[in-house]
């Protein structure tokens, strides 16, 4: 019988025995953890900034140029891994399972940060995810790549801001304590109202007006993200510009006319780069 033992020593084989602060982290991609006893993540990149686009201007009679304005666009995450496994057919087990939980097209990275999820829409861009060589005894490594299909991480919990029996025009503060802007998502309830047919929201210069008759129960949402206005499910026309809330103390303001009693919900992500 061959001896291998001097292959499933730390050096070749066996795993670390100190424990990286990270590794100590959820992350979770389709509902499948990727870290606890049968998978642990060695390596990760998840700290670097997404893709950055400028737009510049070149002033014609100086050497200089300047930036007009600066957008974040998509950023890549890449992990990496051992499977850990007892005989073959336990290892192809664990294979197809990681395999399985990979190959939906898109869906949320989950990265536990602080006790707190954050979370990022993405979909796997490597296929070449196993990597065995003839020492590893006792475990296969993997690697997996993900491109992000948006710039910035989320909490998986939304912050809400509530408004109750609002019957008049309203000027609140909402603070967005985080570095980034959000795309908020407003649910408006129509408890009552007569003779109603327009109402407005706006932060600070960005308003979004729905001219239309409102009924009592109808349900109002206005998605600032997927750029959608639906009074109770159904898409209706609207004027303006979407509003968004900025880092910092934004200042809302909402009016309507007629006699109306209105809860107002608005619901946003921390965003984090």
């Amino acid at each position: 019988m061959t001896n291998i033992a001097n292959f499933n020593n730390v050096l070749f084989n066996g795993w670390r025995k100190t424990t990286a602060w990270w590794w100590a982290d959820d992350i979770v991609f389709n509902w499948f953890w990727l870290q606890n006893a049968n998978y642990m993540i060695t390596e990760m990149n998840v700290w670097n900034m997404p893709r950055i686009n400028l737009l510049t201007y070149d002033n014609p009679k100086n050497d200089w140029w300047g930036v007009l304005d600066r957008f974040y666009k998509q950023r890549t995450i890449s992990l990496s891994g051992r499977v850990k496994w007892s005989d073959i057919d336990d290892i192809e087990d664990k294979i197809d399972n990681l395999k399985k939980a990979l190959s939906i097209k898109t869906w949320y990275l989950d990265w536990k940060v602080k006790w707190v999820y954050r979370r990022i829409l993405c979909s796997l861009t490597n296929s070449d995810i196993i990597d065995r060589k003839h020492y590893d005894i006792d475990h296969w490594k993997f690697k997996l790549t993900f491109t992000a299909l948006e710039p910035f991480w989320s909490e998986k919990t939304w912050s809400t801001a509530t408004f109750t029996g609002v019957n008049d025009e309203i000027n609140e503060d909402i603070n967005n304590e985080w570095n980034l802007y959000s795309n908020p998502i407003f649910n408006i309830l129509v408890n009552s109202a007569t003779n109603m047919n327009m109402i407005s929201l706006k932060i600070w210069n960005n308003q979004i007006v729905i001219e239309k008759p409102i009924s009592t129960a109808d349900i109002i949402e206005i998605n600032t993200a997927t750029k959608e206005v639906l009074i109770n499910e159904q898409s209706v026309d609207f004027s303006g510009k979407f509003p968004r809330l900025e880092a910092g103390v934004n200042w809302l303001n909402v009016v309507a006319n007629g006699t109306f009693d209105l809860d107002i919900a608005i619901l946003y992500p921390k965003n984090y780069l």
